[in-house]
This record gives structure tokens, sequence and C-alpha cells, in this order.
């Protein structure tokens, strides 16, 4: 006999998530009354989302440039793109429609989803400067409009672009880094989520060293402020090239891991496990009650003790064995209270409702038990002959029927009251997972919380050596 193996690949990234996304689904359907209706909705739609996105692929990064009224995001487009594409300046103030970049491919079902109209869809990777655009393969970027647009349908976009894309770079000036629109509306959630994220002060041939220095330690203070600890802030200005490729190799490095696409995806779902959180007892542990315990019980009640210990004394030639004892709703509900009791131990009240409604009724494990107990093929009791018989064969027989009832009395329960336990506790087990994450607990197949997920490009990274004779330089620390 020969034994062959075949080579499995690992789960991608892709597939993990999707069976992660589907358990969420799945424990929320279960779940039920024990997540709040906002919670239910809020995660509903967040797994929507996830779902959407994961159907295009985790294979392409969407990269976006986003930021107020003359930041110079469009110009920066054209910067990374090397193209002019986007309409800046005079021409147009302010972006009005998001603008995409692919490398690659077009992308267009990724783009149809963002809503990027077909005629501001750019493609930057051809046949004449393959090699030197073949770092950016997979990468989408887009141009969003601006954030404090006095027109509204402006900021509607950007609010709804926003959590679709993977990651978002914000484009400062030295003027507005501080704008309170940004920080209160946009970074707060980028804080809350994890989502991977960036910042550029633009714009730095306006600033002399000494201010360059004192404006970039300020957006540092100000992302502090707001937890983003991990968000790389560079330096970079349009008009004299300064911190370009250094920008563009940050997001060559970002397209290149291949992670950041799927590292969005997660910090949705972690967003959504710190909302769970709220429904769930930290550190509670579900536990299944004893099924042979509850099953031994509900066999009492039935008569199978009874009825045992009948057959012991006839088989010692004392009265004849009696028929099963037709076991009551009664007697079941206060069995049945007592198992919910212990499944629901250190969860929160309403996980005990939503065990009690997933278990059935008393009256239907009373029928389900008495049906099954009917069908059971009870041993014979074999009259004495002797008192050495007597001896022998009087509690081989109660032992027997004891045995057989209760071995009848677990199927019967199986379906109707353990099964259902066990995927409430799932379905806990799954929810309490997702907010582990949020916490920053992981396992195999996550992407480690707070992790940059730039490349090489760690927080501070700025446009070192790309700076002309006469720009602004590099600021040092203090």
């Amino acid at each position: 006999m020969s034994v062959s193996f075949t080579h499995l690949e690992p789960p991608s990234e892709t597939t993990y998530l999707r069976e992660r996304v589907a358990r969420l689904r799945a424990s929320l359907e279960w779940a039920g009354d024990a997540i709040s209706p906002r919670l239910r909705e809020a995660a509903r739609k967040a797994t929507d989302r996830v779902d959407e996105r994961l159907k295009l692929g985790v294979d392409s990064t969407i990269v976006a440039l986003a930021g107020g009224t003359g930041s110079g995001k469009s110009s920066l487009f054209n910067a990374i793109t090397r193209m002019d594409f986007a309409l800046v300046g005079v021409s147009r103030p302010t972006t009005a429609q998001p603008s995409a970049a692919t490398w690659g491919s077009r992308a267009d079902p990724l783009l149809d989803w963002l809503g990027v109209a077909p005629e501001r869809r750019l493609l930057c990777e051809t046949a004449l400067d393959e090699d030197e655009e073949s770092a950016f393969r997979g990468m989408v970027l887009m141009d969003l409009p601006d954030h404090d647009s006095v027109d509204r349908s402006h900021r509607d976009i950007v609010d709804r672009l926003v959590p679709m894309v993977d990651l978002l770079v914000w484009v400062v000036d030295p003027q507005k880094y501080a704008d309170n629109a940004l920080h209160s509306r946009y970074l707060e959630e980028v804080a809350s989520s994890g989502a991977p994220s960036a910042v550029v002060l633009n714009q730095i041939d306006r600033l002399n060293r000494a201010d360059t220095d004192a404006v970039m330690f300020d957006i540092r203070r100000l992302l502090a402020e707001k937890g983003i600890e991990n968000a790389p802030v560079l330096l970079t200005s349009v008009a004299t090239g300064a911190g370009i490729d250094t920008l563009r190799n940050v997001l060559a490095n970002a397209v290149k891991k291949r992670s950041v696409a799927a590292e969005s995806v997660r910090s949705l779902l972690v967003a959504t496990g710190r909302d769970l959180a709220k429904a769930l007892s930290k550190g509670a542990e579900p536990t299944l009650p004893s099924v042979d315990a509850f099953a031994s019980d509900l066999a009492r009640a039935a008569g199978v003790d009874a009825m045992a210990e009948a057959a012991d004394a006839a088989a010692s030639g004392k009265g004849v064995v009696p028929d099963l004892a037709k076991i009551t709703p009664a007697a079941v509900d206060s069995l049945r209270r007592e198992w919910i009791d212990g499944a629901a131990a250190g969860l929160p009240t309403p996980w005990r409702k939503v065990l009690d409604a997933a278990i059935a009724k008393p009256r239907t494990i009373a029928d389900s038990v008495g049906a099954t107990l009917a069908t059971v093929d009870w041993p014979e009791v074999a009259q004495p002959k002797g008192i050495f018989r007597r001896k022998a064969k009087g509690p081989a027989v109660g032992s027997r029927i004891l045995a057989l009832g209760r071995e009848a009395v677990r199927a019967a329960i199986r379906l109707d009251v353990v099964e259902p336990t066990e995927t409430i506790h799932q379905a806990y087990r799954a929810l309490d997972e997702l907010t582990n994450l949020a916490t920053g607990d992981t396992e195999v197949g996550d992407t480690a919380t707070g992790d940059t997920a730039l490349g090489d490009a760690a927080p501070g990274d700025t446009a070192s050596g790309d700076a002309a004779p006469g720009d602004a330089a590099t600021p040092s620390e203090p």
C-alpha cells in the first residue's frame, strides 16, 4: 500500500475574513434580543460592507487622498501619478467628484463599487513605463472631494467613501492642519476603528526650517491626543518636488505588503467588536451543563428509576414491573430552568432570555422524552429459580434498564436542548472573539493591531533626502 499526500494551500486572508464574517452574521442571528437593535443594525451594515469588499478581493489596495480646500490634494495626486489628470488651481479650486488612478488593471468593478465615474478614471501603467510603475501594481489611488466644502454634496461623498477605502492619506497644509472638522469628524473615527492611515504635511516650501519643525511636532501631538500612534507623518512640496519620491515609496511598500486591504477590512470588524463588547461580559466563558445529569433527572421524572427498582425487586421474586409513568411538562419545567440557569451562568441577563427562546418548551421536551422511551426494547425480568440465581440476576436487570432509559433520554434532548444551547454558546464565543480583536488579542491569520500597514515606513518618516537646495529641511527631533 502506498501513501500519497496532497499539498493544501493555507487559507488566504480573504477566506479567513469571509469565515469570520459568516460566523459574525450567524452569531448575530442567534443572539437575537441579547444585542440591542442599534448594535445589530450597525453590525449588519459593517458585515454587508465587508462582504462587498471581500467579493471584490483584497488584492487591490484602495488609497485615498483626503483633505480640505487648498491643501493641494489634486496637485499631489498628479505628482504621484506623474500625469496632469486631476484639475487644480484656478481652473477648479475645489474637488467636486472623486477621481481614481489604477496600476496594473482598470479595476472597473472596484471603481463601480466606489462610485467613480468612467470619465474620472485613469490607467497609469502602460507598456512605456511598465518597469518604473510596476511597484504600484494593484493600487487604486483616489482624489476625494474636499471634506470642508461649503457644498454639502461634497462632504457626503467623503463621508460615504472614507469607510470604504483601505488606506487614508490625510493631506494637510501649514495653515489648516489643526482644522476642527478634520479632527472631530474623521480622525476620531480613524482612531476608533484603527484603520490604516497616514498624514502628509503638504506645501512645506512655504515654511522655514523652524516653522516646519513646529508644525510637524504639533501634528504628532494632535494625532497622539486622538490615540493615533502608528500613522506615518510625511512632508511634501509639489512645487519643489520635496518628499514626492518618499511618498511614492511609502505607497509602493503598502501595495507590496498586500495586507493593507485585509487590515482595512479587519478594522471594520474591530470597530464592530468594540460596539458589541457592550452586550457581553468581560472574561465570561459559557459552559454547557452536565448532559448526563440532566438526562438522569429527566429519566427519573419519567419513571425510569422506579421501573429499574421494581425490576430488581421482581427479579428477586417481589412484585411486578410497572409501566413507565407519563412525564409531565410541570416536572420538565423545573429541570429545564435549572439547565438554563447553568447554561447562562456568568453571561449578561439578556442571554438567558435568548437561551430560553432557543431551547424547546417543557411540553415539547416531555413529549419527545416520552415518545423516545416508548421505543426502547426493555429487557425481560427473569423469574427466580433459586437463591443464588436471584442474587445474580436482580441488580443486573435494574442497571440495564437505567442505562437504556438514560441513553434514550440523552438522545431525546439532543435536538431539543443540547444543540440549541451549544449554538447559543458558539454565537456568544464568536462575538466575544470579535471583541478580543478590538482589545488587541489576535490569533493566527490576524494582522496584529497597531502594526503600521505602510511597509517600512515608520511613524514620523519624512521627506529626507528629497528636498532640493533651498527647500524646507526635514525637521530634526528636539
